[in-house]
Formats: C-alpha cells, sequence, structure tokens
C-alpha cells in the first residue's frame, strides 16, 4: 500500500504492449481450464473471442500475481514509478477479456505516438481495500486523477452489458466533458472481416476478369480486326459506365438518405465490382493488340488504359467497402451502449452511488449530450459538439482509421501524376497554344499534395483530433477521385476514338484534355488542400461536405442495426428528467 500511496494514480499504467501481453498471459492460462467461469454464468467463457469477464481474471490472475509481488497493482508491479497516462480506458468488467482487447487495439488512437493506458483493473491495488482509496469525492478518486491526466478517453463498449448502466461510466462520460477530453470509441472492422471482404470483392472479380481475358484473348486469336473493334467499343463502354458510377456517387448527396444508402452501397459498390471484371478481362485482350501509330504519348496510353481503369475501379471497391464496413461497426458499437434511463445505472456501494449523483446533479444535460454525439459519431470533443448543437450531421466522423485511407489517396494523386507527366512526351513546339510550364506546374502542385498529405493528415489528428484527420482525408479522396478519373476519362475517349478512327491522329492533345490536365487537377487539388486545413470553420465544413458529396464522414449506411442506434440516440432526450428525478 505504501508503494501505491507515494505514485500518484495519474501514473497507475502500463504499456500498450504490455496490456497485450497481459492478455495472451490470460489466455494461456485460459486454455488450460486455469480461469473457470464464475458463480454467475459468463455465456461467453469458453468463446475465443470474448473469453472470462474481469471479475474471474481478476479472481484468478491479477490477485495472486500482485499478491506474491508485494500486494500493489499490476501496473506499478510493471512500472514502480509508474508511467504517465494518456488513455483512459472507460469500460465494464462483466466484458470478456479477449473482446475488450481486440477493441482497444481496433479502437487506439493511430498517428500520435499514444502508447501508455489507465485500466483500472491493472491500475488499482486488488489485493487491498478498494474503498479505502474510493472513500473521497468522485472528482479526487483515482479514476478522475487518471482521466484528468489523460489526452484521450476510450469508450469500450460490450455486448454483454451496456456500460452505462455503470454509474462510474456516466460519470466518466460527465468528466469527459468537464474537461473537454477526446473521447473515441473502436469503429475500426475487424482485420478478419477486413480480409474476407477484400477477397470477395477485389482479389475474386480480378482474378475471373483475368481468366476471363485469358481465354478470350485465345479464341480470338485468328480473328484480329474483328476482335479489335469489339474490344475497342467494349473498352469506351466500360471507361463511361466506370465515370458514370462515380458521377452517380457523388450527386447522391442530392437524395434522400434512405435512397442515399441503398444507391452507393448496393447498386454503385456492386456496378464498381462488376466493372472491376470486366476492366481485367478487356485488359488482357487489349495489350495483346499491336501499339496504335502514333506519338510516344499514344504508346504510354496504350499500356495506361487498362491498368489506370482497372485499379480506378478497384480503389473505388475498397473506399466503399471500407466506408459501409466502419459505418455497419459504428451502428454495433452504438447499439452496444443502449441504455434505457441513466436511472438505471448503478452502483457497487451506495456511498459511492450518492456521492455521483450528487456531483453530476443539475448536469445531466451535457452527459446526455456527450453519449449522444459519441453514438452518432463515434467520438466526443469541442468541435463535435459544436458541429451538433450547430445542426450539422457528424454521423460517422469519429472514424480513424487513417492508416487505410491516407495511402488511398496518395495512390490515387500518384496515378494523377503519372498520367499527366504522358504529356510530356509531347513536342510543344508543333502544338499552338500549349504552354510546358502550366504542365510543370500541374505535375509540381499534386506531388506536393501526394506528399505533404501523410504529414498534414497527421498534424491535423495532433492538433485538432481524430475527426479532423479523417473529414481532411476524406475530402482529399474526394478530390484525388476527380482529379484523376474526370482528365483520364476524356483523354482515354479521344484515344479510343482515335484507335477506332473517328477522330484523326494528331501530336497534339485535344483544348479539353489540355485543361483537365494542367487546370482542373491543380486547381482541385489546392482546393482540397484549403478546405482540409480550414475545416474547422464548422460552415465551411458543411460546404466541402455538400460540394464533395463526402458521404464518407457523414452518411452510414442504413440497416436494421442504425434504425435502432437511432432509436437509442432519441432515446437519450428522455433520461435527464427521470436522472434528475432520482438525486
Amino acid at each position: 500500500m505504501d508503494l501505491q500511496l507515494r505514485v500518484p494514480p495519474d501514473r497507475w499504467c502500463i504499456t500498450r504492449s504490455e496490456f497485450y501481453a497481459f492478455i495472451e498471459e490470460v489466455r494461456e492460462l485460459w486454455k488450460l481450464d486455469k480461469i473457470p467461469d464464475g458463480d454467475v454464468p459468463n455465456a461467453f467463457h469458453s468463446d475465443p473471442h470474448h473469453g472470462p469477464n474481469l471479475y474471474q481474471v481478476n479472481q484468478h490472475f491479477v490477485k495472486p500475481v500482485t499478491w506474491a509481488a508485494g500486494g500493489m497493482s499490476y501496473a506499478l508491479m510493471k512500472h514502480p514509478a509508474g508511467l504517465p497516462c494518456q488513455v483512459f480506458l472507460s469500460h465494464a468488467w462483466a466484458e470478456g477479456l479477449f473482446e475488450l482487447g481486440d477493441l482497444v487495439h481496433r479502437g487506439w488512437p493511430r498517428l500520435q505516438g499514444i502508447v501508455n493506458l489507465y485500466c483500472c483493473l491493472l491500475a488499482n491495488p486488488q489485493n487491498l481495500n478498494i474503498e479505502d482509496l474510493l472513500s473521497v469525492a468522485p472528482e479526487e478518486s483515482p479514476f478522475a486523477r487518471a482521466m484528468k491526466s489523460a489526452t484521450h478517453v476510450l469508450v469500450v463498449p460490450n455486448d454483454t452489458v451496456s456500460i452505462y448502466t455503470r454509474l462510474w461510466c456516466v460519470y466518466e462520460a460527465y468528466l469527459g466533458t468537464q474537461w473537454q477530453k477526446v473521447v473515441i470509441m473502436p469503429t475500426r472492422p475487424r482485420p478478419s472481416v477486413q480480409r474476407a471482404v477484400v477477397m470477395q470483392t477485389l482479389l475474386l472479380p480480378w482474378s475471373v476478369g483475368v481468366l476471363v481475358g485469358s481465354v478470350l484473348a485465345v479464341a480470338l486469336l485468328h480473328h484480329r480486326k474483328t476482335k479489335k473493334t469489339i474490344v475497342i467499343w467494349a473498352m469506351f463502354v466500360n471507361v463511361t459506365l466506370t465515370a458514370l458510377c462515380f458521377i452517380t456517387s457523388c450527386m447522391s448527396k442530392l437524395n434522400t438518405h434512405s435512397c442515399r444508402s441503398w444507391m452507393k452501397f448496393t447498386i454503385i459498390g456492386k456496378l464498381h465490382i462488376c466493372l472491376t471484371l470486366t476492366s481485367a478481362a478487356l485488359a488482357c485482350t487489349w495489350l495483346s493488340f499491336p501499339m496504335h501509330r502514333g506519338t510516344s504519348w499514344d504508346h504510354f496510353l496504350h499500356f495506361f488504359i487498362p491498368v489506370a481503369v482497372t485499379l480506378f475501379n478497384l480503389l473505388r471497391v475498397a473506399q466503399i467497402n471500407q466506408q459501409q464496413l466502419e459505418s455497419r461497426e459504428i451502428c454495433t458499437q452504438a447499439g452496444n451502449l443502449h441504455v434505457q434511463t441513466l436511472d438505471d445505472a448503478t452502483c457497487s456501494h451506495p456511498l459511492d452511488e450518492e456521492r455521483i449523483r450528487l456531483a453530476i446533479s443539475g448536469r445531466e444535460a451535457e452527459v446526455d449530450l456527450a453519449i449522444r454525439v459519441l453514438m452518432q459519431a463515434g467520438s466526443y470533443n469541442e468541435s463535435l459538439r459544436r458541429r451538433y448543437e450547430a445542426g450539422l450531421s457528424i454521423k460517422g466522423m469519429g472514424n480513424t482509421d487513417l492508416l487505410i485511407k491516407t495511402p488511398l489517396v496518395c495512390i490515387l494523386w500518384s496515378l494523377s501524376i503519372i498520367d499527366s507527366c504522358g504529356f510530356l512526351e509531347i513536342k510543344f513546339v508543333d502544338c499552338e497554344d500549349l504552354q510546358s510550364f502550366w504542365l510543370y506546374t500541374s505535375i509540381l502542385v499534386m506531388t506536393a499534395t501526394a506528399l505533404s498529405l501523410p504529414f498534414v493528415t497527421w498534424l491535423l489528428v495532433r492538433r485538432g483530433g481524430p475527426h479532423r484527420g479523417a473529414f481532411a482525408s476524406t475530402i482529399c479522396s474526394r478530390a484525388a477521385v476527380a482529379a484523376l478519373g474526370l482528365p483520364l476519362l476524356v483523354e482515354i475517349d479521344c484515344h479510343l476514338l482515335r484507335a477506332a478512327g473517328i477522330l484523326e491522329d494528331g501530336e497534339c492533345p485535344t483544348e479539353l484534355s489540355w485543361f483537365m490536365v494542367t487546370g482542373f487537377r491543380p486547381i482541385v487539388a489546392l482546393l482540397s488542400a484549403f478546405w482540409a486545413l480550414l475545416g474547422l470553420h464548422v460552415c465551411f465544413e458543411r460546404s466541402a461536405l455538400q460540394i464533395l458529396s463526402c458521404a464518407d464522414c457523414t452518411e452510414p449506411e442504413s440497416s436494421d442495426s442504425e434504425a435502432s442506434s437511432e432509436s437509442d440516440v432519441a432515446s437519450l432526450s428522455q433520461r435527464v428528467t427521470s436522472f434528475r428525478s432520482s438525486g
């Protein structure tokens, strides 16, 4: 107890890697049946995704281990001098330990250099009388002192019990509003689910397309002239449909929410999957053609067209998949936070309950608001609260999986740069009114955008919170798709029409192609960077979202679970009165 009193509670922490190692130690004992189920049966005790609840882990692992070490907490057993608190876990002990570990992994704030966490199971001295530590005002409790020092609060829902049936968790939500903490919730999909979706919607269609295209290339080997005409027009239709899918996705913002979600995830997503298959199939036959006579740029387009169209469809499918999975995940986690009224929240000790209810008396509306924002956005901070109070959509804006989104955006901008570099082969001396200066400027602007995006995203997350990085990533991804797709569509269609003999061959690009490459692309790059950096201004964010159809961060998928979570959010407004009367 002496060590526990010498080290302040805001240093009762372990590192994230030590937390995962702790879980693996428990898993090994659980496999050997050395952590039995409790007197109150745990339906998920034998489930490897859930495992024993924290009560059983405490009784059969934490207490024996820390008692043998001297009776201090597990955290101080690992670090006698303590570690500064960075992430505070708000969770319930009824959840499975393995479920807790998985959700912490999927909800951990990235790109911020955060390492240490406070988990009450491991922070408090479980062999000592916990009531002695809590026999103070709630704001002076170890939980409160640790949270005050933390930069982030990670709310961990579970499918066993809502954490907001526990009064201490309600109080932690209250403290999060008072101290303006960044409160986050796990919204990243399970890696196993992501891998399965990638196999079904990306690798399988592409593989089938390559197989079908190879068979067609061999079958039409002796009908080159007929094959060439058919494939040219098939490629033209394929490119046009790809562009129409993207434009329809952008314009879906004008529809109602249910129609928009259904259109994007059911129609547009499936079409891009089919277009991935046809693009791969056409690529195999297209590349068997002899190169069309013309400039070096025409030779470049001959190989670039099938690759670019296939990659564009693959990236669009990846974007839609990620958005759909994140939308489902946030609906699931929001549903796990469900509680009928805040009056249902209980505490193990009546004296603690009396103190907590007295501490938050008159502030119930703030708790209600914090939970409401958390359930809709997957995160809570002052900026999101202001957006919500201003009547703006915050659905899904707490997504923090920027390690997937940011590289996708960089790939899109890189493809645009490669495409623009192809114009360097043009003999400008023979083309009137075409100045190479604008082409070099365009390439320079796009290169700067692609290279600076990871750093800018990291900086926005560090200074403004995860929602700022998510907003910037979404704006830049929409801009990158437009900057790659629309100019490329014009170039490809012109090339195909020349190959079909409809347009005359020439060394100079059309005026429209030239403008799309030297004017449209750098303008889009600069505007996206401008909007992303100034995203803290609420009205400006709304304008950007509307213009760029930013459905990633405003419109999660409509589903039964979402309808349930929406009703949960609506019912929160009825809790304040009952909670006040209970005080």
